[in-house]
C-alpha cells in the first residue's frame, strides 16, 4: 500500500508498504482523508522523541470499513483492564498507545487495522473536511469538561491556532461572557475576531500587551494555553485572576520557567489537560454532526503524494489555514 512515511526531520518520502494485517477484534479501514496534527508537524521537525524515522504518522482520519460504511476512528487505543480505565480515565491508561508514535504506524496511509471498539460510523452527509475534526474537537470537550466553568464566564485563550480557535467556537456555545485571544499573527488574529472573539490582540507588541492587560482586569475568571511555548505559558499565569483557573493544554515545550511565587499568592487552580475518553470523543462527534462547530472555512486539502509540501506550507506559509488535510484515497 502507498503511505507518507517520515524518513527524517523534515523529509518524508512516499512508498509501497506491506499492507496491516487486522489482529483478532481488529477492523481494516481504508483510509479517505487524514487530518495534519500539531503533533505531527512536531515529529516532522524532529522534535518529539516519541516519532522517530521511519514511521508513519498521522492519527486523524476518515475511512471506510470493509462493508463500505463511512467512519471516523478513536486513534488513542486504551488497555480497558488497569485501574484508569476502570475508571473511566481512558486517556491515562498505563499503556495507551496512539496511532503514528512510537511503532505503531499511523493513518497517512492507505489503510490501517485498530479495534472494533475504535471505529464510529458517521452519515454521508458529514463531509470529511468537518468528520475529520472529531479527533482534535474531543481534546477541547476534555478540557472543558474538567474545567466545568461557571456561567457567564470570562475566558483567555493564549494560542489562535487549531486548538485555540477549537475552544474559542466551543465556548461561544457553552455561554462564555467575553473571550480575550491573543497571538503574534494577525491574520490568525483577524479569523478570531470573524469567530465571534470579544477581542483579538497581537502581543508582540506593546501596544496589544496592554490592550490584553486593560480587558483582563484584575483578571479573567479561565485562561488557556493553547500554544505550549514558556512565553505562553506564564502569560496564561499573568491573565487569570485571583481564584482563577490556569488550563495547560499545549505542550510544544517540555519545560518551562514560571512565576510560580504570584501564581500561588493568587491561588490559582491550574488544570492540565490530556487527550479525551471515549465519551469525549463521542461528544465531539455530536457537534459536528450538528453543525454546531465547524472549521471547513478555514480547511485546506491536499494530496498525501503532496505530503511534503502540506507540512511545508502548514509550517512556514499556513495563512489563514486552520487544518491541513491530506486526501488519500
Amino acid at each position: 500500500m502507498r503511505a507518507l512515511v517520515y524518513t527524517a526531520p523534515h523529509q518524508f518520502e512516499l512508498r509501497e508498504i506491506e499492507r496491516p494485517a487486522p489482529a483478532s477484534g481488529d477492523v481494516e479501514i481504508a483510509v479517505e482523508a487524514a487530518g495534519i496534527c500539531g503533533s505531527d508537524i512536531s515529529g516532522f521537525l524532529g522534535h518529539s522523541r516519541r516519532r522517530i524515522p521511519p514511521l508513519v504518522l498521522g492519527h486523524e482520519l476518515v475511512g471506510r470499513r470493509p462493508d463500505g460504511k463511512r467512519v471516523v476512528i478513536n486513534p488513542l487505543i486504551s488497555c480497558g483492564r488497569c485501574t484508569a480505565c476502570l475508571s473511566g480515565a481512558q486517556n491515562l491508561c498505563s499503556s495507551w498507545r496512539l496511532l503514528g508514535m512510537d511503532r505503531t504506524q499511523g493513518c497517512f496511509a492507505e489503510f490501517v487495522a485498530l479495534p472494533e471498539s475504535q471505529v464510529y460510523e458517521i452519515p454521508d452527509d458529514l463531509s470529511d473536511q468537518r468528520a475529520v475534526m472529531t479527533e482534535p474537537l474531543a481534546n477541547i470537550v476534555h478540557m472543558f469538561r474538567l474545567a466545568s466553568p461557571g456561567p457567564f464566564f470570562r475566558m483567555g485563550i493564549v494560542g489562535g491556532g487549531t486548538m485555540g480557535s477549537l475552544a474559542l467556537l466551543t465556548a461561544l456555545r457553552l455561554g462564555v461572557r467575553e473571550v480575550l485571544v491573543q497571538d503574534v499573527s494577525d491574520i490568525r488574529l483577524d479569523t478570531a475576531r470573524r469567530m465571534g472573539a470579544s477581542l483579538a490582540v497581537n502581543v508582540a507588541t506593546e501596544q496589544g500587551r496592554a490592550e490584553a492587560g486593560r480587558f483582563a482586569g484584575h483578571g479573567l475568571d479561565l485562561v488557556l494555553d493553547a500554544s505550549g511555548t514558556g512565553p505562553a505559558r506564564q502569560a496564561t499565569f499573568d491573565l487569570c485572576r485571583p481564584g482563577g483557573v490556569v488550563l495547560l493544554l499545549g505542550m510544544s515545550s517540555e519545560r518551562s520557567e514560571i512565576d510560580f511565587v504570584t501564581s500561588i499568592r493568587k491561588e490559582h487552580r491550574v488544570l492540565m489537560s490530556f487527550a479525551y475518553t471515549p465519551v469525549d470523543f463521542e461528544r465531539s462527534l455530536a457537534l459536528l454532526k450538528a453543525d454546531e462547530i465547524d472549521l471547513t472555512p478555514w480547511t485546506v486539502e491536499m494530496r498525501l503524494e503532496d505530503g511534503q509540501q502540506a507540512f511545508e506550507r502548514i509550517i512556514s506559509a499556513p495563512g489563514d489555514t486552520l487544518k491541513m488535510v491530506l486526501r488519500v484515497n
